[in-house]
């Protein structure tokens, strides 16, 4: 079976898939796709819709609402240089990143009209070109036959410690450690027990804790890792 140019980065909220993936696409000339970027995009262009998104299924008039949504706006994902995330031509970039749009961003993520717009998304952006994405199930669902997978982890009290210090840097100071540890408890609680796309390992990927690692020694596994591979086709 031919194997897709892919890099697929899977973990939970917080293990430094976005860091990491950044520093791989770059050495390895990749384009990266934020996956995450997308997700909070779409959650927050749909938080004043009035759905309520903390409802196990949404009713059929949602799913409508939200079909007829992404036919009327146009999002758009720039992968290089950095990441660009627009609605209608709106810069996203920056205001995705607070932390309501987050956790909202996880509560969509169980939908499936929401996760199959994306998963077109992803894929059209890919377009056979080499890549690394970034998310929760690249390797599982979105492209099952990536040529790397990798699940990175690590401890929720690691993961927390590092959001915290990543708010404190950009001025949010609303948010203390404490707070930070129950959202991803929540949150991984969550994606791992979704009916669809559920956060889980690959059968076929490479599990790399990330737990007092450097970012560069990640960056080399996986770098190493590709170059194996691509030598082997």
């Amino acid at each position: 079976m031919k194997k897709d140019q892919v890099i697929a980065l899977d973990g939970p909220s917080g293990s430094g898939k976005s860091t990491v993936a950044k520093m791989v696409a770059q050495k390895l000339n990749l384009i990266y796709i934020d996956t995450g970027a997308m997700f909070r995009a779409v959650s927050y262009a749909l938080q004043h819709t009035g759905i309520d998104f903390t409802q196990n299924k949404l009713k059929i008039e949602d799913e409508k609402q939200i079909e007829a949504f992404f036919h009327d706006h146009r999002f758009q994902f720039a992968p290089q240089p950095g990441v660009l995330v627009q609605l209608d031509n709106l810069n996203l970039t920056d205001v995705i990143r607070e932390h309501h749009v987050s956790k909202l961003a996880s509560q969509i993520s169980k939908y499936k009209v929401i996760r199959d717009f994306l998963a077109q998304w992803q894929r059209s952006i890919v377009a056979d070109r080499p890549a690394i994405l970034d998310g929760r199930d690249i390797g599982t669902v979105i492209f099952p036959n990536a040529l790397v997978k990798v699940f990175l982890t690590a401890s929720a009290e690691e993961r927390a410690k590092r959001r915290f210090e990543e708010l404190k840097l950009r001025g949010q100071l609303e948010h203390d450690y404490v707070s930070i540890l129950k959202d991803l408890q929540e949150r991984d609680h969550e994606d791992m027990t979704r009916e669809i796309a559920p956060l889980k390992k690959a059968d076929d990927g490479i599990e790399l804790d990330s737990t007092g690692k450097s970012i560069e020694e990640m960056v080399t596994f996986i770098v190493k890792l590709w170059n194996e591979r691509k030598g082997n086709l």
